[in-house]
């Protein structure tokens, strides 16, 4: 999330047996940037989850399978697409990926998944400027939810 955008990110892990470890987390970000001087581009949003993984091996070490809920609300104006739009999601998502124990409290993981749900609130605009709506109301989607690289400290 940290190159997208610069958006902050925060996660907690516990591990509750040798197979399962549980997560909450979250995603920040309220900043813009101008593309040019009467565009910014942004991806704001507020976002918590929680979720379950599964270790076939042992937490926190190999390969891993993953599933969580997740809630969103965002705005967000693109630097390739000039359409604005703004919601708040709910949805689950399901993930995977594989971790190396590089130190004895240090790990790399990488990881992917999708997520879908329901947009309570949605609308789509022309433009930032104009306001025209392309779509508004609810609406079902289907989404990558991340590809990621992460440091992991383990305490």
């Amino acid at each position: 999330e940290w190159a997208y955008y610069g958006t902050a990110n925060l996660d907690a892990s516990l591990s509750v047996s040798q197979h399962f470890s549980v997560f909450v987390g979250g995603h920040y970000n309220q900043w813009k940037f101008a593309a040019n001087s009467d565009n910014p581009v942004f991806n704001n949003q507020t976002t918590a989850y929680a979720g379950v993984r599964y270790w076939p091996w042992y937490v926190y070490s190999g390969w891993w399978l993953g599933a969580r809920l997740r809630y969103t609300d965002f705005s967000r104006l693109g630097f390739f697409l000039p359409t604005f739009k703004e919601g708040r999601s709910v949805g689950a998502g399901v993930s995977f990926g594989y971790t190396w124990m590089i130190h004895e409290k240090f790990n790399i993981e990488v990881g992917g998944g999708i997520w879908g749900g329901r947009h309570l609130q949605y609308a789509k605009y022309w433009s930032s400027d104009s306001m025209d709506h392309m779509e508004k109301g609810s609406r079902n989607f289907l989404a990558l939810e991340d590809l990621s690289v992460a440091l992991m400290y383990v305490f």
